[in-house]
Order: C-alpha cells, then structure tokens, then sequence
C-alpha cells in the first residue's frame, strides 16, 4: 500500500480527482486530495493576497495536520509549481514525487514564465477585477465532449497571482526522486515539452494515450499507471 496525495489544478478542486481516488482505493492505497484556497468547494474564499506562495503552505499544512509520512505526492498541470516546493520544504513526509502532465518549475521562474506566449495571451484577457482570471476555455482542459458541461460547471475563477509569483524553492529537478506522466494528446506544446526535460533529468517517462486532464478522461488507466510510476 501507498499513501497518495493528489494534487488539483487551476480553476480546479478536489472534485478532479474523485474517480481516480476511488479506484486507487480499490487497489488498496490511502488516498488523500487535499482542496486549495479559494478553489472547489472553498471558492467563496478566494481573495485578493492567494498567491503560490498560499497554495504551497496549503498543502505543508495538508501533509502536517494529517500527519502523513512517506507520502507520494500526485501534480496535474499547474499543481507542479507546488508539489516540488513541498518536496524541498519537507523531504523527510515526501517519498516521491510524480508529474501527470504538468510544468517543471524552475527557480526563479513563474508558471507565466515557463508557459508560452498563448498562456500570458489568455490571462491577458481572462483577467476580471485586476486580480482574478476566469477558466480557461474547454479545449486547453482538454476532456471528453461526453463529460465537458459537467466540467466546466465546477470551474471556479482563480488569482492571477498563483500564475506569476516565481518559485523560489532550491528544486534541483536531476536529484529528484520524480517520474513523469505525459499525455500523448495533450493540446498544450509548452507542457508537451516537458516529457524531454524529464528525460534530461534521468526520470522514468511514462506514456499515457490521453488528453490534458486523464483524471477525467481515463481515471482507470490513471489510476493503474500511478503505483507503476511510483
């Protein structure tokens, strides 16, 4: 058994990862998927101030108040500006860390920075009330046409702020005990990219026929792949 800690995205909650969850639990691992603040079902708390620097301390305090240990923490797309920064602030609770789909941050570097000129683009014009950005449109999420109004109905607005602070964790990404999840269908070229940088890095790669989000898409095969990796 595994005790796996799963990671939300932007704009996203908790809610991302119930199917995966529930069949990671069927193979017998803990699961744990922590909600960030201001997202999910804590979206009347979203204020002006969140930034990475909130979301990081969200989930330290995830780890401490639920007293895990050796935990093998699970990012998704913009999550991975997170997850590492935990890894580094506590090495003794994090056993592993595995990227499904998502950036590698680099120290000193935003999300906004590492993403492409769309990206700065889309916030550009998504942003409301100078400090929030509503969702992203449909296809950067990438999910099946069958489940995409039930997604997009639980999309939430999200600060700005979490796209643009630098990271400022000392990752060192080549002695990191990590292995990446790409998404052979993803429609996002910046983070289709970083299946190299993790080979650069030495990190197991693995291949999953999915698009940007397989935790909605393929939550199953998800599931089955994580123990492997981990």
């Amino acid at each position: 058994m595994s005790i796996f800690v799963l990671v939300h995205g932007a704009f996203q909650g908790d809610w991302v990862w119930k199917d995966v969850a529930t069949h990671l639990r069927n193979l017998g691992h803990e699961v744990h998927a922590p909600t960030l603040s201001g997202c999910g079902y804590l979206a009347d708390g979203l204020r002006e101030g969140i930034d990475l620097h909130t979301y990081v301390q969200d989930a330290c305090n995830y780890l401490h108040y639920q007293d895990l240990r050796d935990v093998i923490l699970v990012s998704h797309s913009f999550a991975d500006m997170i997850c590492p920064a935990v890894a580094v602030r506590l090495p003794l609770l994090v056993r592993r860390l595995l990227f499904v789909d998502a950036v590698i941050p680099q120290t000193g570097h935003s999300f906004a920075d590492i993403a492409d000129g769309a990206f700065r683009a889309l916030l550009e014009t998504h942003r409301i009330r100078g400090w929030r950005v509503t969702p992203c449109p449909p296809p950067v999420f990438n999910v099946p046409k069958s489940k995409e109004t039930w997604f997009r109905t639980r999309l939430r607005e999200f600060p700005e702020a979490a796209f643009t602070t630098k990271f400022q964790d000392r990752f060192e990404a080549a002695s990191a005990n990590a292995a990446f999840i790409t998404c052979t269908a993803t429609p996002n070229s910046f983070i289709a990219s970083m299946a190299g940088k993790a080979q650069s890095f030495g990190w197991p790669v693995f291949r999953l026929e999915s698009g940007h989000s397989p935790m909605i898409a393929c939550p199953e095969r998800l599931a089955a792949l994580l123990p492997e990796a981990a």
